[in-house]
């Protein structure tokens, strides 16, 4: 409610209220004039306050109004109160919206920060089981994998005590076995497969590969028999046929001594004592073999490796059996390892050997190197040598440079270009000089000017 100010001046007065109240007021006195001759005398009383409490009891209920409002009164005011009941539950709502929206977006954190984790965790056991399988792979760890199987009659020509003895001083597992074919040697490799399981540990499963390698080996006295007979050839192609994916070596034990004992019995015949050399205690058994000559045992030998495709291998005692074994062993364990370097450097080089040796030269982003690398390249060429490759960057310090120079000549100028370059061996006016000649010069102009890869280069142009 607006208070209202009077001039000192002005003839209304101060409030409409106020004013009514003096009338009343005055109204009230005039009739109690009239009355004083009544018997009961009664108090004044000022009924004005009472008309001013109620006014200002109005006052204070519109100003709710006034103040939601400003003033102005809307059609819709009677739905103040339910309005704010709505608007106290939306408010409500909302805000248990937002809690469990929070809530929500906590644990989608948590379920993608514990993802996070676990795929740390196995992208770790990756490549733990990555390190571990290229490192079981590698030379002298693939050895503890391989296992050797001798077959059980081996032990008749007295061999396998040194075969033994070779493998177990390299720490090679042995089993004594009964092979498909006697007197036999096969491999089997122990392989072991790591995984990752659904709890991101990391889990082993061991399997026995068979390797399809083959040792096969035979007295002098079969050898000498079948030689003779003529079923060599056969009997290793039925050999094959029991295990027809292997690759087989055929080992002969003892022939040079059979060999020796025939050929001193051929000088002994017109000697006397003949009997004495020739039947010596070591030397009575061969009495009994076949005779036959060492041109139809390499014959033999030479048709089953064309036609059995079977190796073969002369071995006189047991130290080079056993030898022999622990080196086909160690090759056998190497498979994988060269295979998969093969492989690598082929995917890397399709035309080129990958540089590995310790000839390569290393050129920096700078460009350091680059007169050494033209230099190396320079001695690559037959009859050349590092006093020529020096001789030449010293003319022509880059391959531009030459090539630039063999654009300006003609045939026969590009093809002796080089050949008056001086040589010297070393510093002083005593030291002998030489030239690098015709033929060299010709060469690296055919290297540097032939626009066909396959030209040779002692050609003629």
């Amino acid at each position: 409610m607006s208070s209202v100010i009077v001039l000192s001046d002005s003839d209304e007065p101060a409030s409409p209220v106020i004013d009514k109240c003096n009338r009343n007021g005055s109204e009230i006195n005039e009739e109690h004039r009239y009355n004083d001759t009544s018997d009961f005398d009664f108090p004044e009383v000022p009924f004005c306050r009472e008309i001013l409490a109620n006014s200002a009891s109005q006052s204070e209920e519109d100003l709710p109004n006034l103040n939601v409002d400003n003033g102005y009164k809307h059609p819709g005011s009677s739905h103040t109160m339910s309005d704010s009941h709505d608007s106290e539950d939306n408010r409500v709502e909302k805000t248990s919206r937002k809690a469990t929206a929070s809530k929500k977006d906590k644990m989608t954190l948590k379920e993608e920060r514990l993802k996070r984790q676990q795929a740390r965790v196995r992208e770790k056991a990756l490549k733990a089981i990555e390190k571990k399988k290229s490192k079981d792979i590698k030379p002298g760890e693939c050895l503890k994998f391989m296992e050797v199987n001798l077959d059980r009659n081996i032990d008749a020509f007295a061999l396998r005590t040194e075969i033994e003895s070779v493998l177990r001083s390299a720490d090679i597992k042995i089993n004594v076995t009964t092979e498909l074919i006697p007197n036999s040697i096969t491999w089997r490799r122990n392989i072991e497969k790591n995984y990752v399981g659904e709890d991101n540990e990391v889990q082993a499963s061991k399997s026995i590969q068979a390797e399809e390698y083959v040792i096969v080996i035979w007295s002098n006295h079969e050898a000498v028999k079948r030689v003779a007979e003529g079923t060599f050839c056969a009997s290793v192609l039925h050999n094959k046929s029991l295990i027809p994916n292997y690759n087989m070596t055929l080992v002969i034990f003892g022939m040079e001594e059979y060999f020796a004992y025939r050929k001193r019995q051929k000088t002994d015949q017109s000697s006397k004592n003949k009997g004495s050399r020739c039947n010596s205690k070591g030397n009575q058994h061969f009495e009994t073999f076949p005779i036959i000559s060492r041109q139809q045992l390499e014959m033999c030998l030479t048709e089953v490796q064309i036609v059995a495709k079977c190796s073969s291998r002369l071995i006189e005692n047991a130290q080079d059996l056993g030898l022999m074994v622990y080196q086909y062993t160690k090759s056998i364990s190497e498979i994988p390892y060269k295979l998969q370097k093969r492989e690598s450097q082929e995917n890397k080089f399709d035309w080129y050997v990958m540089g590995d040796n310790k000839n390569t030269v290393r050129v920096d982003k700078d460009g350091n190197g680059l007169k050494r690398l033209w230099q190396q390249q320079l001695c690559q060429f037959n009859l050349s040598s590092l006093e020529t490759s020096e001789a030449i960057c010293a003319v022509y310090p880059s391959p531009v440079q030459l090539i630039k120079a063999y654009r300006n000549c003609t045939l026969d100028e590009g093809m002796n270009l080089l050949k008056d370059i001086p040589i010297r061996r070393a510093v002083g006016p005593l030291t002998a000089v030489r030239k690098i000649g015709p033929e060299l010069s010709k060469k690296i102009y055919v290297m540097f000017t032939s626009q066909n890869g396959d030209t040779l280069l002692g050609t003629e142009i």
